[in-house]
């Protein structure tokens, strides 16, 4: 029997997934202690929503703010319009004027990025908490009465919402309403063992005192919430995350902006993962070192080198077949003719066949127990099955070309998407 390299990079795939499996398994059906709430408090709150050319959204998102159950005289709410060149900064200016019950700020820079709006809004906030809430993205009523009481403990320095897509319409807009609710599922798996590594722009909330005296929000990085979290983590902070409230965002329409989108967002964790190396397999941060950190990149270089595996046998068939036909002086016509079809059941890849329906059976198992966690019905948008079918057979080659481009970008030192 001869192995090949990609024998090899199939074996050592399936090892590794078999045990993230076992572990993940381990941590789903281990009891999750009941975090210590406290339901009566109402410190003062402030909401800094950053914005760059968000005249289609910024409205509504300012609206769902406003619509908070939390008494008006305790909400604070700061916008930065980050060197805007549409119409956000005349639409926010009426809306103030519409809302003169609530107290709310427009705050104008030039184009300097989301870090450094985020930043800008900080140094005016003068609420005991805060939330960063993008202007594309609507927090549900009950937000503040969910989240807040689970800051009772005091080494707690973010709780996290639960973040869907707003209302999908197109196929490609739901394809990304089944991944953010799988993604859910992913996080309430790292959250039963502090692992969150990623506090999302919207309606992530944080102890104001503790993030100044952290230094702010990096202005450096193209995904600041997720350098957030890494930090907090660094410095034994633990992020929670609720299920009890909902953000809505709006999402990629083209599959150009999606990709635009995924890039950063990939290349981003490969940058912070990097630059907070020393947490990589570090015990002193629990699981957080040990297992969360190595996977934000072992995904990536999974599906590279399994890439680079599958194109190289991909290579060395057609090599092949180029072989065979030149042998026969390419005459495909008597070649089809003398071609009979063999058939023994007993050479078939028993191997990679099992790694197959491991990863679809898990799959679909992860899907169901992602809807049922979310409390979300997959016909909740009308039929999905052309969605669902693109998510999981599709969208995987999608996403290995944004790590193949990823990838080229570090060896062409090609600059970061800022947006």
């Amino acid at each position: 029997m001869i192995i090949t390299f990609l024998d090899i990079v199939l074996f050592s795939t399936y090892f590794v997934l078999l045990f993230l499996t076992i572990f993940w398994l381990l941590i789903l059906f281990t009891p999750q202690p009941t975090p210590t709430r406290n339901t009566h408090r109402k410190p003062l709150f402030s909401v800094i929503v950053p914005a760059y050319n968000e005249q289609e959204s910024i409205e509504q998102t300012l609206l769902s703010i406003t619509k908070l159950r939390y008494p008006t005289n305790l909400l604070q709410i700061i916008i930065v319009n980050d060197g805007s060149k549409d119409q956000t900064q005349e639409i926010v200016q009426t809306f103030i004027q519409q809302h003169p019950q609530h107290n709310i700020t427009i705050l104008t820079q030039s184009n300097s990025g989301k870090g450094r709006a985020l930043n800008h809004g900080l140094e005016h906030a003068t609420g005991e908490f805060f939330a960063c809430l993008d202007a594309d993205s609507f927090v549900g009523e009950n937000a503040l009465e969910t989240m807040l009481p689970l800051f009772e403990e005091q080494d707690v320095a973010a709780v996290c919402p639960v973040l869907k897509v707003r209302k999908p319409t197109t196929m490609l807009e739901k394809v990304q309403w089944s991944e953010y609710i799988i993604n859910m599922f992913y996080k309430f798996l790292n959250a039963k063992i502090d692992c969150i590594h990623v506090t999302p722009g919207p309606f992530s909330i944080y102890r104001t005192a503790l993030i100044k005296k952290l230094g702010g929000f990096s202005e450096k990085t193209i995904t600041e919430d997720l350098e957030m979290a890494i930090r907090l983590q660094k410095h034994n902070y633990r992020i929670l995350q609720s299920f009890d409230s909902i953000v809505e965002t709006v999402v990629p329409t083209t599959w150009k902006t999606l990709f635009r989108q995924r890039v950063r967002w990939y290349k981003g964790s490969v940058d912070n993962t990097l630059a907070y190396k020393e947490l990589i397999f570090n015990k002193k941060y629990g699981d957080f070192g040990m297992i969360r950190m190595p996977t934000i990149i072992a995904s990536g270089v999974i599906v590279l080198t399994l890439s680079t595996a599958l194109l190289q046998s991909f290579i060395k068939k057609i090599y092949t077949s180029y072989l065979s036909l030149s042998a026969v002086h390419f005459d495909i016509i008597t070649l089809l003719k003398h071609y009979t079809i063999e058939f023994n059941p007993l050479t078939l890849p028993f191997f990679k066949i099992t790694i197959a329906a491991t990863v679809t059976i898990l799959s679909f198992a992860i899907m169901i127990m992602s809807f049922k966690l979310i409390k979300e019905k997959i016909t909740n948008y009308g039929k999905t099955w052309t969605s669902l079918f693109t998510y999981f057979f599709i969208y995987g080659l999608f996403l290995t070309t944004v790590w193949l481009y990823i990838a080229y970008m570090f060896i062409k030192k090609k600059k970061n998407f800022w947006h």
